[in-house]
């Protein structure tokens, strides 16, 4: 049986994060070993303004959670981060709680989170589920690539095929995220005869570069965007988001050297979990967004 839900102290306060809490943010990142930067935080605030939450326990701020929307259908709660000294206290919990809240207030579908096996038996008891296991493949810049010709930057005009196919792989609108990754780093498409068959993101990271989302039609479209990705990228780590039941997707990354450095587990709640079409994703966004 799960042991109950703690009760967060009394002298708990959640309230709506601004980008004055930004530097709260970063501490609470590097304390936990995460790779965002300010401009991820600036990207989520800029997402749901009204959507992301600072807890402070008797004025003292001490975490942070956020939450996303992909419209009514999805969205996602991430960046659940909590300062050493305030943990185990119930206080992620309470930070959670007011997510769905927030969420269940906008009758959003599905809620969803990737769980470490940490978190996971907190969102079992808030009544979460399994989707799917989520990897975070791990590696460093491969050599050089011959250069593909058929693969370029996405220009303003590829917006609306790229949201189309985006919905196929997501289930869900999330086009004015992909527009802030674009802004944010480096984009890559491949397109046949009009039609859109791959695309793809990358961005740096406090302790990594970070690849994904990747959506595509097969496999050499997919390959064509990572490996055009990966060259743009500076020498280091890079970490790769995946969800292995897109087998092909584990191939790519395992045949370009990247291991698998973390295992997490996909979760939803609500009445419906809104899969998208698994084999058309090569890379995920980020734990924090999906």
């Amino acid at each position: 049986m799960l042991d109950a839900i703690p009760t967060p102290p009394e002298t708990l306060k959640i309230r709506t994060m601004t980008a004055d809490d930004i530097p709260l943010g970063l501490q609470l990142c590097r304390f936990a070993g995460w790779n965002q930067l300010e401009a991820d935080w600036r990207r989520l605030l800029t997402l749901e303004p009204n959507g992301l939450f600072v807890a402070e326990d008797a004025g003292v701020p001490c975490g942070t959670s956020s939450t996303t929307c992909y419209g009514q259908r999805m969205a996602w709660i991430g960046m659940v981060l909590m300062h050493p000294d305030y943990r185990k206290r119930g206080i992620g919990t309470a930070l959670l709680v007011r997510c769905i809240e927030h969420l269940r207030a906008r009758q959003i579908e599905s809620i969803k989170l990737d769980a470490t096996d940490l978190g996971r038996p907190v969102y079992l008891k808030l009544d979460f589920q399994d989707e799917r296991p989520i990897w975070r493949y791990r590696g460093q810049k491969p050599a050089p690539f011959p250069p593909r010709c058929n693969v370029r930057p996405i220009l303003s005009g590829d917006w609306p095929s790229i949201a189309a196919l985006d919905r196929l792989a997501f289930d869900a609108d999330r086009l004015a995220l992909l527009k802030l990754l674009a802004a944010d780093g480096d984009t890559a498409i491949v397109e046949v005869h009009g039609i859109v068959r791959a695309f793809g993101f990358a961005r740096r990271g406090y302790h990594a570069s970070f690849l994904g989302p990747v959506v595509a039609c097969d496999d050499e479209a997919a390959r064509a965007v990572i490996e055009t990705l990966l060259a743009g990228l500076p020498q280091g780590e890079i970490f790769w988001d995946i969800l292995p039941d897109n087998a092909a997707a584990a191939a790519i990354a395992e045949s370009l050297g990247f291991t698998v450095a973390r295992r997490l587990m996909r979760m939803y709640l609500g009445g419906r979990v809104n899969p998208g079409d698994i084999s058309l994703v090569y890379g995920a966004a980020g734990f924090e967004v999906g």
